[in-house]
């Protein structure tokens, strides 16, 4: 099985949402949300704004920001991430940090989820076409982001109309028209091109301030997009942030103190930030910080390879909730606040009652519930009216930061796994779901034969990032050990999980050694039940 992420076509991608939502309200497997607000929440960029599917299950739930996975010069190999590179059990970690994608194909993505979300949204009535809004986000440095494969990926967002992909997925739209009640010609010719008009800056930890001024200047006087620079947890400090972990039980996290003597200090930020609010307001643009980028920490109790990891998740609360309350006291309440670090049920409405604005997650999608936590989200803040960025209350911004030091909500909570034999783990696994939210690409399913309940593993959508592995009751891998579904014979070949691949012959990997015609034909109908849905 390949650990790389396979995009789907656009043609794929829109006759799967438009025959699944007429048969099941859902999208990608998400209920759509009943609560169509203009929703101040999305997704941040992280695996689930990689791929144009995620993105759609990611709206299906309600989401209107979608921060786009960081994208940078170096890509697929060059990165050298080892997988799985995500673990989650209460905090959680990862050694990603950009796109795994090419930057070619993370546009390609980025303009098929806009092209397809126009239309969906116009289609089934989802309210009005124009509530969604993306942003793209670039690291590291300033000669990688001048590079002319950066270049035309920013430039390919600002004004899509010219690239291969734009032209496609207007071509089949308008030859199929058949697929649609609501959209007309006109409506799609009339799309915009113009995806983003901001931008988020991902620095490396390290990245020296007259390296972050540089990139953020460039970004607007240059490629004139609004900008946010997103900024690191260490702006706490060493020390404080040792005593909120000890405070919160997670004493046993090792900060990698040189983040901290190498990160931008908090005076040589903000005098930063006050150059460049003269260049944003002079050339009409808007500039603020993005809080908080995830934590570097040390690998000890072997939660993945290698020896650093980021941490993001609960923990990461207090920490960004207090760089973003130290920030806006210095600027009066009047610097733009976009932010990601540990917002759940339990604060999304006081963080946007701050006046922060709009508030992305991504842990939380990794959990139970994957992409309809999204959908609990907007309950929790339905009555909420802003679509544009306000004045921070830098009082009320400053007493939910004290409160979140020692706030029980993000305190460490100790969950013991099921100790359960191996051998009540059948190929399907039908008696237990809980690998099925959490999977960000939705490579997990509930199938429904005769009756009948499994739940597959689907080769395709696949990256083995590992999260599943964290929420199976059985202490199994379902991304190695689930029974598969392959979509051809060449993927089938390169695995060794069990699964079938269905084509003229069946070709079918099984622990038994003698399958019955009956249970081929069970086999036949589970694929063709699955690959029907995806």
């Amino acid at each position: 099985m390949s650990d790389k992420m396979t995009p789907i076509t656009f043609k794929e991608l829109l006759n799967q949402a438009i025959k699944e939502y007429k048969r099941e309200k859902t999208i990608y497997y998400v209920p759509v949300s009943k609560e169509r607000i203009k929703s101040p929440i999305g997704p941040a960029a992280g695996p689930h704004t990689q791929l144009a599917q995620n993105i759609l299950a990611a709206y299906a739930g309600g989401a209107n920001h979608f921060e786009l996975k960081t994208v940078q010069v170096l890509e697929g190999k060059e990165l050298g991430i080892l997988k799985p590179c995500i673990y989650v059990e209460g905090e959680a970690y990862n050694t990603e940090w950009s796109t795994e994608l090419t930057v070619q194909e993370a546009l390609e993505e980025y303009i098929k989820a806009w092209f397809l979300l126009k239309l969906i949204s116009k289609e089934f009535n989802f309210n009005d076409e124009n509530d969604f809004v993306f942003y793209m986000s670039v690291g590291y440095d300033l000669k990688g982001i001048k590079s002319k494969k950066i270049d035309n990926f920013i430039e390919g967002l600002k004004d899509a109309s010219n690239t291969e992909i734009w032209k496609e997925c207007k071509k089949y739209s308008l030859e199929n028209l058949d697929l649609f009640e609501n959209v007309t010609a006109e409506y799609i010719e009339n799309i915009t091109p113009n995806i983003c008009n901001t931008i988020t800056l991902s620095t490396m930890h390290g990245c020296l301030p007259e390296e972050i001024e540089k990139i953020a200047e460039y970004l607007l006087n240059e490629k004139e997009l609004s900008v946010y620079i997103k900024c690191n947890p260490t702006l706490v400090g060493y020390d404080k942030a040792k005593e909120i972990l000890k405070g919160l039980g997670y004493d046993y996290v090792v900060l990698s103190k040189e983040a901290f003597e190498h990160d931008i200090s908090f005076k040589e930020l903000t005098d930063i930030i006050r150059r460049l609010i003269k260049i944003a307001e002079n050339k009409n643009l808007v500039f603020g910080v993005k809080l908080t980028n995830t934590f570097p920490v040390k690998i000890t109790r072997n939660e993945l390879q290698g020896n650093d990891m980021y941490m993001s998740g609960p923990p990461l609360y207090p920490f960004s909730i207090n760089v973003a309350a130290m920030i806006a006291k210095e600027f009066k309440g009047d610097l733009p606040i976009s932010y990601s670090g540990g917002a759940d049920v339990n604060n999304i409405k006081d963080i946007l009652d701050t006046g922060i604005y709009p508030v992305t997650v991504s842990t939380l999608l990794l959990k139970q519930g994957g992409y309809k936590n999204i959908t609990r989200l907007n309950e929790k803040c339905k009555d909420y009216k802003r679509g544009k960025i306000t004045k921070i209350n830098v009082e009320k911004l400053e007493a939910l930061a004290s409160k979140s030091i020692s706030d029980f909500n993000y305190s460490k909570n100790i969950k013991k796994k099921a100790e359960i034999k191996g051998g009540d783990y059948s190929e399907f696994c039908s008696k237990c779901k809980n690998c099925v939210d959490v999977c960000p690409n939705r490579s997990n399913k509930l199938v429904n034969v005769d009756g009948k309940k499994y739940t597959v593993h689907i080769d395709d959508l696949c990256n083995e990032c590992g999260n599943c592995a964290l929420f199976c009751i059985y202490n199994h891998s379902p991304y190695k050990e689930k029974f598969t579904i392959f979509s051809s014979k060449e993927n089938f070949n390169n695995s060794k999980n069990n699964g079938v691949y269905l084509d003229k012959d069946m070709f079918l990997r099984t622990n038994k050694r003698d399958v019955s015609i009956e249970e081929a034909n069970e086999y036949k109908k589970i694929y063709k039940a699955t690959r029907r849905d995806i």
